[in-house]
């Protein structure tokens, strides 16, 4: 993929108008996973769409305003079943193929469902605190401190300890290096709690947005389960906080899903407001 090519996708998903806003795109896009299945299309000289798989099974695309067509829109589902057939064919295994867009875009949504795709019941919450000052630093439980990720970190160490905390297979080291290998990665900011064993016992990713260096993140936050409940993961969350605050940051984000009772709490506490919804859908593929 040329770099005048990915520059025109930043570009379209930027636009406004545009239905989907990746703000994921430079960390997807160092995965490769994303880099084989990106494609594109054109309408003449313009990108009129693209779109990818990533190593999750969720399909990602993106149309030019004035370009969407049923023509186009099939093209692109058609597509992305391809690609994850070619994968389900080469691991042996049945994923269905997922995507999500806005509660509010209508348009996506209508899309998808003449497309196949079924809504789930999951959808994924996005918060935002205002910050004009340091927060209120809340107390680590007994014994516990934090660090942030250095150097001498295997990445595989912070893989398992996604896994764990969150019990799922939802991270790999591909897709862990995208996130450190994306343009607004701070290892500084790159959260981890240690046990009084000097373990790790949880971890919460912050960032600053590249563009709008006022915004920025606290997610994804995750506890080992044996340490769940002891007000770990408040502490962690206000030192990234207090860190992003410390480099102008006034407005932080960060998201969870809608099954995710505890950080719906978290964020609730931490005085943050859900300002938005995804909703998810999934097709099933059939060879």
């Amino acid at each position: 993929m040329k770099t005048v090519e990915l520059d025109a996708i930043r570009g379209l998903i930027k636009l406004p108008g545009s239905s989907l806003h990746i703000g994921d795109f430079e960390e997807h896009i160092q995965m490769p996973a994303v880099r084989e299945s990106l494609n594109t299309w054109y309408e003449q000289d313009r990108l009129a769409a693209f779109a990818y798989v990533d190593e999750f099974a969720n399909l990602w695309f993106e149309v030019a305003p004035g370009c969407l067509t049923r023509k186009l829109e099939t093209e692109i589902i058609q597509w992305g079943v391809q690609i994850q057939q070619q994968r389900n064919r080469a691991s042996g295994e049945q994923s269905s193929l997922d995507a999500n867009c806005e509660v509010h875009n209508t348009e996506r949504i209508a899309i998808l469902i003449r497309n196949g795709f079924v809504q789930q019941s999951v959808r994924s919450l996005l918060y935002e605190l205002p910050v004009k000052s340091p927060v209120t630093q809340a107390p680590f439980p007994a014994g516990f401190t934090w660090r942030h990720v250095t150097a001498a970190d295997p990445v595989e160490d912070l893989v398992d300890l996604h896994r764990l905390a969150f019990g799922t297979e939802n991270m790999s080291v591909d897709y862990r290096m995208a996130m450190m290998h994306a343009p607004q990665y701070e290892i500084d900011l790159d959260l981890l709690a240690v046990a009084p064993d000097g373990s790790l016992a949880g971890f919460c990713i912050c960032s600053r947005d590249e563009e709008d260096t006022s915004l920025g993140n606290t997610d994804p936050i995750g506890i080992l389960p044996q340490y769940q409940g002891k007000g770990l993961a408040k502490a962690l969350a206000t030192v990234g906080i207090n860190l992003l605050a410390m480099r102008g940051v006034t407005r932080v984000q960060t998201g969870t899903s809608s099954d995710n009772l505890g950080m719906q709490a978290l964020a609730d506490s931490l005085g943050f407001k859900c300002i938005s919804e995804k909703l998810w859908f999934s097709k099933k593929l059939d060879e």
